[in-house]
């Protein structure tokens, strides 16, 4: 093969790649935003979200570091206990999600830490699941992989935040991926909802 063809060869890769890996709308309610694409390092989809909401950077927070009650709001969370925490910006916990039959439940220890940019006034949250924290569990799936962030933004002149998300998960047995990529957007949308909800009711 001539340069022109390996080239050409080349660049349709190239391209092909970056079309796989842009960010696709899926679904929309409420103000929220719903992407998905293709993972560079899995066969399950990346999740974004994107979305405003009432309230402050610190209400927020103070949700999302209150761990125990991630069952009121978060998608299908049987569990979720505090296992330590580190300081006032890192924490740890313990969490089951529970699954439709015939598939096993799955559990997740992760790393929480709060990054304030006291600059731009805005908070970056970072969740790691740690895979070999605590002993796996007899009945249960521990996640493979997982690693969320969270951008949290004031919009300038209202009582209201920004926020983006982006979800990389692998959730570990034999789940085929062509599966949970068809259900991936519905635990996101429903926990988003969820939490918009707890923001409205804290600035009635």
């Amino acid at each position: 093969m001539n340069k022109a063809g390996v080239f050409l060869v080349f660049l349709f890769f190239s391209v092909s790649l970056f079309a796989q890996n842009k960010w696709v709308l899926k679904k929309e309610k409420d103000g929220i935003k719903i992407f998905t694409r293709h993972s560079e390092t899995s066969s399950f989809n990346d999740i974004q979200v994107d979305m405003d909401m009432p309230g402050t950077i610190d209400q927020l927070a103070s949700i999302l570091w209150d761990v125990a009650k991630y069952t009121e709001w978060a998608y299908a969370t049987k569990t979720c206990r505090l296992i330590k925490k580190i300081n006032n910006t890192e924490l740890m916990y313990y969490a089951e999600f529970e699954v439709p039959w015939p598939l096993s439940n799955r559990d997740l220890c992760a790393d929480v830490k709060l990054i304030k940019d006291s600059a731009a006034q805005s908070l970056k949250v970072v969740s790691v699941g740690i895979r070999d924290f605590l002993p796996d569990k007899n009945g249960i799936v521990r996640v493979a992989k997982s690693r969320g962030n969270w951008i949290i933004t004031p919009l300038p002149g209202k009582a209201a935040i920004h926020l983006n998300y982006i979800l990389e998960v692998q959730p570990g047995g034999a789940a085929p991926a062509w599966i949970i990529n068809l259900f991936s957007t519905k635990g996101p949308l429903e926990s988003f909802v969820n939490l918009k909800k707890k923001m409205t009711a804290l600035n009635r």
